[in-house]
């Protein structure tokens, strides 16, 4: 019986710890904006409309009210201090000071975060990319932020709210093409004016930036991205300056997107980790 009991309790334990880590899977929400944090051009920001296009964040609890924050999918922490305007970006193998934040609750589950590398607070919306950098000295609108548990967003969320294939069919000008070293580029007004997407009510895609026409075929329901990688070309040479960068970036997209979202009559196609691959204009 004492046997039995022992073995009950520790699952019981086993069972409550799993349930407080995966309740520390969280989103992060700009107060400010209500917009989501995802990745943008490699670093991150607040920007997405909802949770299913946001980076899922694993919160590791440090000393006193310190924390650090790891990305799920690639297993790296967010760090502070990415470039000159110390942007925060996923990418850090360890937690040392630049990858760790005093967390400073204000109300419920509304915080700021305060790098403990600069003493900056981190503020959302800097740049017309809103993105996040540890650059303010005090608190307020901008610097606040809510811990969005994980699966109560995904629940919330239902499988209704990403975009079908036919919430996104049509044609569209080609705006913005991710270079190889992941930042997204608006293309040159030469080449935007030829650059065309289609897409059609079952999934083919033709596309090209005003050189050779690609054409493959995806799935979309959700707002997520299913293809089979496979992208027919035509192989004419391509002499117009910047050409070939543009469509490497274009096959990319076609291959490696995952996730899509639509805001208006602009549909933008995002890797799995939500960084932005291509982005588009209905015409």
């Amino acid at each position: 019986m004492k046997n039995i009991l022992r073995s009950f309790l520790a699952l019981s334990f086993l069972l409550a710890a799993q349930a407080i880590a995966k309740a520390e899977e969280i989103y992060l929400q700009s107060v400010q904006s209500g917009k989501y944090v995802t990745v943008v051009g490699g670093k991150l920001a607040a920007a997405a409309p909802d949770a299913n296009s946001a980076i899922r964040l694993d919160t590791v609890r440090l000393q006193g009210n310190r924390m650090a924050f790891r990305d799920l999918r690639s297993g790296s922490f967010v760090r502070v201090g990415v470039g000159q305007g110390t942007f925060l970006a996923a990418g850090s193998p360890h937690i040392r000071g630049w990858e760790t934040f005093e967390v400073i609750d204000l109300r419920g589950r509304t915080v700021t975060l305060r790098s403990l590398q600069n003493g900056k607070f981190v503020r959302a919306g800097v740049g017309k990319r809103s993105h996040l950098a540890a650059v303010s000295e005090r608190a307020s609108g901008w610097e606040t932020f809510r811990l969005v548990d994980a699966r109560s967003a995904r629940q919330n969320a239902g499988p209704g709210s990403g975009v079908d294939l036919r919430d996104i069919a049509g044609n569209y000008r080609i705006t913005h093409i991710a270079a190889d070293n992941g930042y997204l580029v608006q293309l040159g007004q030469q080449m935007a004016a030829r650059a065309r997407f289609g897409l059609d009510g079952r999934g083919a895609v033709s596309a090209t930036i005003g050189c050779n026409n690609l054409s493959t075929r995806i799935a979309v329901r959700d707002g997520r991205i299913r293809t089979d990688g496979q992208v027919m070309q035509t192989k004419m040479r391509c002499t117009g300056q910047g050409e070939t960068a543009a469509e490497d970036g274009l096959r990319r997209a076609l291959t490696t997107s995952r996730i899509v979202v639509r805001e208006g009559r602009t549909v933008i196609f995002k890797a799995a980790n939500g960084a932005e691959l291509m982005k588009l204009r209905r015409m």
